[in-house]
Order: C-alpha cells, then sequence, then structure tokens
C-alpha cells in the first residue's frame, strides 16, 4: 500500500476516466479525500489510488 501525503497528485485506479486530483485530507478507517478540479471531490480507499506519474 502506497502512503499518501496532502498535496500528492493521484488516480483513481477503476473506471474508463483517466482522472487526476489532488489528495487533500485523511477520514476515517484510512480513506482519503481527492479533489478532482474546482468543485467535484470524493473519499477513496487507499487501495483505490495511485500516485500520478506524468
Amino acid at each position: 500500500m502506497t502512503d499518501f501525503r496532502i498535496g500528492d497528485q493521484v488516480r483513481a485506479v477503476y473506471g474508463t476516466l483517466p482522472l487526476v486530483g489532488t489528495v487533500v485530507a485523511f477520514g476515517e478507517a484510512g480513506r482519503v479525500l481527492v479533489r478532482f478540479g474546482a468543485v467535484q471531490q470524493d473519499w477513496y480507499d487507499p487501495e483505490d489510488l495511485a500516485l500520478f506519474e506524468p
């Protein structure tokens, strides 16, 4: 498992859209809040994310 830090660029490892977001917070049970753009954000389990490598 990757340890994420606030400000890391991450991508969701499932789904069809190549969304890249920024880690903005951590919640209960190790969940990670990721913000995509100015208004879209969602909670993810760490195993559903990977560091973004351009």
